[in-house]
């Protein structure tokens, strides 16, 4: 009968035969209910811009001393993950471009193919695949050349939004020293018109007020190109002086905000509700979150 020693070193070196990529891919991930320490910790990051949020995911290693890491550690012409372990991800939920290039909505593995001077990102439809996969050019993916930039630091690779705007954000990638900046443009929110004739019923000056304060401001409103369009004077704040109404519902608008002719910011948890008697509005109610009324307004001669 064989002994328990023997029987031991058997399995183990079925198991060690057995051993694949796949397995290692496996046990890189986090099972639910066990505490795991990496040597590059999960991180991420999201942004929404005018309605498109955009999302990246990825591991974070650490430079530890390790000079030059480009070059060096992770040698010229190597496609790389700029991450650990699984490759990074980017995900958007609309249509976008970056740095000019059109991205469809869906999730993307990220790669970098590293170079002296111009870097190639790679944006893959494959979203999970390991670091070590080092994809091949395929005509399903996305790819541009990028210049990279010099910066100090950081010690651990770090993506971030570093601007955004109404149009667009700048996604960018950091570690040991070197940076890759992806300029994120989104699809402009498009305000739907009113039917003609409607936007006439609302024009006109209003008298408005606060239903807590005693003070007044004036509203005059405007209908143009099937728009409805708002100056308000003694707004609360100077970026609302300029004004667009967002259609909810009949007679109903959110208030957006508008910048050097452009749409900045739409708020939807108050919603002016307009009064209409004989197809003409008399006056409106400001309504907050819960529906409480916290502003009125009437129709000035």
């Amino acid at each position: 009968m064989r002994g328990m020693v023997d029987l031991m070193r058997e399995a183990t070196m079925r198991w060690t035969r057995g051993w694949s990529l796949a397995a290692i891919a496996l046990l890189a991930g986090t099972t639910a209910g066990q505490a795991q320490v990496r040597a590059s910790e999960r991180g991420g990051a999201f942004q929404v811009v005018n309605g498109t949020k955009i999302t990246v995911e990825y591991s974070r290693p650490l430079v530890r001393g390790r000079s030059p890491m480009f070059g060096g550690q992770i040698p010229w012409g190597e496609v790389w993950t700029p991450g650990a372990n699984w490759a990074t991800t980017l995900e958007v939920d609309h249509d976008v471009t970056v740095n000019g290039h059109a991205l469809a909505t869906g999730k993307y593995s990220v790669w970098m193919e590293v170079q002296p001077k111009e870097w190639t990102v790679i944006l893959d439809p494959r979203a999970k695949l390991f670091h070590i996969a080092h994809p091949k050019p395929d005509s399903a993916q996305v790819r541009f050349p990028v210049t990279p930039s010099d910066v100090d630091g950081p010690e651990v690779l770090t993506w971030s939004f570093t601007s955004f705007s109404p149009t667009g954000t700048t996604l960018q990638m950091a570690w040991a020293g070197t940076a890759v900046a992806l300029d994120i443009a989104v699809p402009p929110v498009e305000i739907p018109p009113l039917a003609a004739g409607v936007g006439e019923r609302y024009a006109g000056r209003y008298k408005m007020w606060w239903v807590s304060e005693s003070n007044q401001s004036v509203l005059a409103v405007v209908a143009k190109d099937g728009r409805l369009l708002g100056q308000w004077s003694g707004a609360p704040f100077p970026v609302w002086n300029n004004l667009t109404f967002v259609p909810v519902a009949e007679d109903w608008f959110d208030l957006g905000a508008m910048v050097d002719g452009s749409l900045y910011d739409v708020v939807t948890d108050v919603v002016f509700e307009f009064a209409v008697t004989d197809g003409r509005a008399t006056g409106f109610e400001i309504r907050g979150p819960t529906d409480l009324v916290i502003g009125r307004g009437s129709r000035l001669p």
